[in-house]
């Protein structure tokens, strides 16, 4: 018998919140948490996966649409499609470098910009992803403190993937995905157009944005995979990946300037060599990254990421399995001519001490040629009672070594490394789970000043975080509905014993999916988002407190063709995730970034 996908989800609920494929079962369900392939009922941490499934169900466009709902996440971003955004991963901001986000394993960071470039992360050639919360150093290096979000793409296989969509603001999208395979030879490949006029990215507080110059965005993406398995034991893969994006965007205070735009070129390619036999696997990889912009300022960056390593993974016993990598990665400032090399070494485990206890270890060291070297860890133990009903508790540490942007500024000083120290503890009963988190930074690093005279220093106190998580999902028979349930209650203050900005001290969601109709699926997601301020202590604006729904509908024609529609905020709330001018304390702001109000899209799903 099939599963519903909340059927599995509550299963998997009790080693984390999960939602699968309709086809799934707990046996089948593997991650990427610990750096190798494990069943999600060995992981001790607080994982979350979207599948693919989903993210056609409920019409994600992007990563910051899909993370909203994952309780301990918020997304703050600078206006409509394509505008700079940030994801916090309980509290800390990928912005700042403390959010690691890979997409099959390659590291998003620019290293000559401002973190990693999430309004270009589109969902079209989207596998799953996978969300690790809490300190990750130990296992995936710098840049983890506070989580990782691994976003895995379509595998090569047989298919031909087709989607078109229109869209509020004049949006159109087509992707498409063809792929082949047999047992010696797969491929897959990827295209993808987005365009939209948009709207406008700033506004007067309080205006509607219909009553300015539209900030317009468009997105082309390219893929090649390709696999040959040489023998059953030996493989080889390929990857080569284009990115172009064109984005306009206002200045803090001019909403109706129609002269700001930058552009995006990001290029990937990656070679593995794959090795598998019995319960031995190993892995040879190199890679690299480079990220090209420009902005209408005149203002240039170019960063590369070059990657350099392997793995061997061995099953000792029936469940346990320990991974052994290490990992050159050369980041280089083109144009401001800065760079820094990391080497490192870890060591991950997963051991079952009896049936219903088990242990995740990892232990790692870094070298740098430029930072102080670091020793970073986790361990997790996780006990389950029955089948419904489980304990977890993890501690780890995590290392962000200074972005490349951030050392050639004029600091006073040499900036230090920021180190991370956190635990959590869980506690998983019949679908529903509550978690306690704790996480302290010594060493944060910090902006001052402004442009173009800013700098950066170190913190000199600790900053601290606390806060729990509630998940529950549910399948209500009688009603063939699907419901999940999320809450998150967060403290995050600064060395001055100040709450930061920025950061909503409640959230919740609901997402009820419907299934009365036979072929038709009706979803509504609601979210609340608390008290937020855009400056710390309290002070400025009390940006929060509102409520934001979606309305989804998809129906199938035929085993080959899906129709579906999304309506984007149908209260039509006029919401703020982010503060446009200066200074941010002023309680009533005079501009404020754009949501586009209400959004209605509709589109069609070819699957041949």
């Amino acid at each position: 018998m099939k599963l519903s996908k909340l059927s599995i989800a509550i299963l998997a609920s009790l080693s984390s919140s999960i939602a699968i494929a309709e086809s799934t079962t707990m046996n089948d369900i593997v991650v990427t948490a610990n750096n190798m392939s494990q069943n999600i009922k060995s992981v001790t941490s607080q994982v979350a996966i979207i599948s693919r499934d989903e993210i056609e169900e409920k019409n994600y466009q992007n990563l910051s649409d899909a993370v909203k709902n994952i309780a301990g996440i918020s997304v703050k971003s600078t206006g409509g499609i394509g505008k700079a955004s940030s994801i916090f991963i309980r509290g800390a901001s990928s912005s700042d470098r403390q959010v690691l986000i890979m997409i099959d394993g390659i590291e998003q960071t620019d290293p000559a910009g401002f973190g990693t470039n999430i309004a270009n992360i589109k969902l079209d050639n989207v596998e799953r992803i996978e969300i690790l919360k809490g300190p990750q150093s130990g296992v995936w290096g710098a840049n983890a403190s506070a989580g990782v979000i691994n976003i895995i793409t379509i595998k090569g296989q047989k298919q031909a993937l087709v989607n078109i969509e229109l869209g509020a603001n004049n949006t159109q999208k087509l992707s498409t995905t063809l792929g082949a395979g047999n047992e010696q030879f797969d491929f897959s490949v990827h295209l993808s157009t987005l365009t939209t006029d948009g709207f406008t990215a700033v506004k007067p507080y309080k205006a509607d944005e219909h009553d300015f110059e539209d900030d317009a965005f468009d997105q082309t993406d390219f893929a090649f995979k390709m696999g040959m398995n040489l023998t059953p034991t030996h493989r080889i893969e390929t990857l080569i990946k284009t990115l172009s994006a064109n984005n306009e965007y206002d200045g803090s205070s001019t909403p109706n300037i129609d002269t700001y735009s930058n552009t995006n070129d990001i290029k990937t390619r990656q070679l593995q060599y794959l090795y598998k036999e019995n319960n031995l696997n190993a892995k040879l990889f190199i890679n690299d990254q480079n990220i090209e912009s420009s902005f209408s300022s005149g203002y240039q960056s170019e960063g590369l990421i070059e990657g350099l390593g392997g793995q061997i993974g061995y099953k000792y016993g029936q469940n346990n399995q320990m991974n052994a990598s290490i990992e050159k990665k050369h980041f280089k400032n083109i144009l401001g001519d800065k760079e820094h090399t990391n080497m490192g070494y870890a060591v991950t485990n997963t051991h079952y001490l009896g049936a219903s206890l088990v242990l995740n270890e990892a232990l790692r060291y870094d070298e740098y040629d430029t930072f102080k070297n670091a020793t970073t860890g986790k361990v997790g133990l996780k006990y389950q009672f029955a089948d419904q009903i489980f304990v977890s508790a993890n501690y780890g540490t995590g290392y962000n070594a200074p972005a490349l942007y951030q050392i050639i500024t004029a600091n006073p000083g040499q900036l230090k490394p920021e180190s991370v120290e956190g635990y959590e503890f869980t506690l998983g009963a019949y679908g529903a789970d509550i978690t306690y988190f704790n996480s302290v930074t010594d060493n944060l690093i910090i902006g001052e000043g402004s442009w173009p005279n800013n700098y950066y220093v170190n913190s000199d106190g600790k900053t601290s975080t606390e806060g729990w998580e509630f998940n529950y999902t549910q399948t209500i028979d009688s009603l063939k509905t699907d419901m999940s349930l999320s809450s998150t209650w967060l403290s995050t203050k600064n060395s001055n014993d100040q709450l930061k900005a920025y950061i909503p001290q409640q959230q919740a969601s609901l997402s009820l999916d419907n299934y009365s109709v036979n072929n038709l699926h009706l979803g509504l997601e609601t979210r609340y988002t608390g008290q937020n301020y855009s400056a710390n202590d309290e002070l400025g604006a009390q940006i929060g407190e509102y409520f934001i729904t979606d309305l989804n509908a998809d129906y199938q024609l035929n085993k080959h063709l899906n129709l579906y529609a999304k309506i984007v905020n149908v209260t039509d709330e006029d919401y703020i995730t982010s503060v446009a001018d200066y200074p941010a304390t002023n309680v009533t702001p005079n501009y404020v970034y754009s949501s586009g109000g209400r959004q209605l899209f509709v589109g069609i799903r070819g699957n041949l």
